[in-house]
């Protein structure tokens, strides 16, 4: 069921006075004016480059029920005999309020997932788990801001037993506020990798970070820890066990003991084969999805499906309902009779690594064909970190690399380190090398395609002629 919220409850919530009344009962927010707001309530976000306070007039055309605002300028004092207006003395401080206020409203268990990487890929398999036991809700694409965040909670349905909310962050302090607002009964940090290099500079700054999930949460939460990594439980855990009252979890890959333990049976393109435990009772599976690295993922979806009820059994027969996504570890067929994999909405230096460790394991009929796109946010480690991913790409078994993105020249220094001489490489992809693509993939051929968002590498998947591709 949908939410409702009465105009008082929402002035109450953000901290805002009411300017006007006109429609007096919403369920629905937006923040973009280029889409149909009918009778939503309109967040007036202001950021860096843009400020919404100069578009009300467009969203009352497009059928905005109210305006919640930090300012009205002259120009639009008008607006009151239209429209719906309180005013607050910050709207993304606003939003949030108004989030965590509909949010203790609610029966729905919040489960908090952070991550350096794999933290998407971990809400929708747990989403995907959770919703074969009762209805779960989840956010779509990456909304897992500071604004993303409340946005994501405003969409919970009332009658939703679930919650998923995954949380970024850029900088020190960003995953105890959005703690604060979610307020989540269930939380896990996936794995701290280098992602956000650029403003944190080392690996640990980066998951003392993280461990605010752990930190910031209620006492009673239950938190949840990946066993297989140093910075995840042996740094973290301790500091968790300072909450007497919070029931503690962990997954492993290597411990038997742990609260969920998987392994890999079989590995191939378009599948994994697994088997385990789950709280004492062994299964096995069959999972839709690509790479060793996504066991993590797997186990850390189980663990947190266990940790909210659902039962061992229910969860062996659900993790099939586990698959890829547009451009995460998406498995996609061609018409030419190429096997693509394309991971082309996030890349760091990690997520490369766990690629490339999967190349020599998946046999093809033909060659193997590497194609890589800028890793964004490394900041003055960059021109190093693409050295590093030529060098260890060079050495996974590729018969021919492409590279495109503003390091092409480093990554180019790394291959030559290492004597391989079968690559193209520009700071972007041009026609010369789209021909060459083209013209030397054949059937039989495996391409993995990685990249940042940024580089947009899904255009080789599409001179592949993919078939039921969705353009993004």
């Amino acid at each position: 069921m949908q939410p409702q919220w009465s105009i008082e409850q929402i002035a109450q919530w953000a901290n805002g006075k009411i300017l006007s009344t006109h429609q007096n009962s919403f369920s629905e927010v937006g923040t973009d004016t280029r889409k149909d707001m009918s009778k939503q309530v309109f967040v007036a976000l202001k950021g860096d480059s843009y400020d919404a306070h100069d578009y009300l007039d467009k969203a009352v055309e497009k059928g905005a029920g109210l305006l919640l605002v930090h300012r009205l300028d002259a120009k639009f004092e008008n607006l009151k005999d239209k429209v719906s207006i309180i005013l607050v003395e910050d709207t993304l401080k606003g939003l949030q309020n108004f989030s965590h206020g509909y949010r203790s409203t609610l029966a729905t268990k919040i489960i908090g997932i952070t991550g350096s990487n794999g933290k998407t890929t971990t809400k929708e398999f747990t989403a995907a788990i959770l919703n074969q036991y009762k209805k779960t809700h989840f956010n779509q694409g990456s909304f897992n801001n500071h604004w993303g965040v409340p946005l994501t909670l405003l969409q919970i349905p009332t009658d939703a037993a679930f919650a998923v909310v995954e949380m970024g962050m850029n900088h020190a302090g960003e995953i105890a506020e959005l703690v604060k607002i979610a307020n989540p009964d269930v939380v896990v940090c996936t794995m701290v990798g280098r992602a956000h290099m650029e403003f944190f500079g080392t690996q640990k700054k980066i998951a003392e970070a993280k461990a605010e999930i752990y930190m910031e949460s209620r006492e009673d939460t239950i938190r949840v820890f990946n066993q297989d990594q140093d910075l995840t439980y042996d740094m973290m855990y301790p500091i968790a066990k300072k909450y007497p009252a919070s029931r503690m979890l962990s997954f492993s890959e290597r411990n038997k003991d742990a609260d969920v333990f998987f392994k890999i049976d079989e590995l191939s393109a378009s599948g994994l084969k697994i088997s385990g435990n789950i709280a004492a009772n062994w299964g096995a599976a069959t999972v839709p999805i690509f790479g060793q690295h996504n066991l993590t993922n797997l186990m850390a979806a189980a663990n947190l499906a266990y940790a909210v009820g659902m039962p061992a059994e229910q969860i062996w027969k659900a993790l099939p309902a586990c698959k890829s996504t547009w451009g995460r570890n998406q498995f996609v067929e061609s018409s030419l009779g190429v096997q693509i994999l394309f991971d082309g909405y996030n890349a760091n230096p990690d997520s490369m690594k766990a690629l490339l460790e999967n190349v020599p394991l998946l046999k093809t009929e033909g060659q193997k064909i590497g194609v890589f796109g800028q890793m964004k946010e490394l900041g003055m480690s960059a021109p190093e970190m693409h050295r590093e991913l030529a060098v260890a790409a060079s050495m996974s078994g590729y018969d021919f690399i492409y590279f495109i993105g503003e390091n092409f020249h480093d990554f180019e220094e790394g291959l030559k380190q290492t004597d391989f001489k079968h690559y193209k490489v520009d700071a972007d992809l041009t026609e010369s090398m789209g021909q060459h693509f083209v013209t030397h993939i054949k059937s039989g051929d495996l391409i993995t395609v990685k990249g940042s968002r940024g580089a947009k590498t899904e255009r080789f998947v599409e001179l592949c002629d993919p078939i039921n591709w969705e353009k993004k």
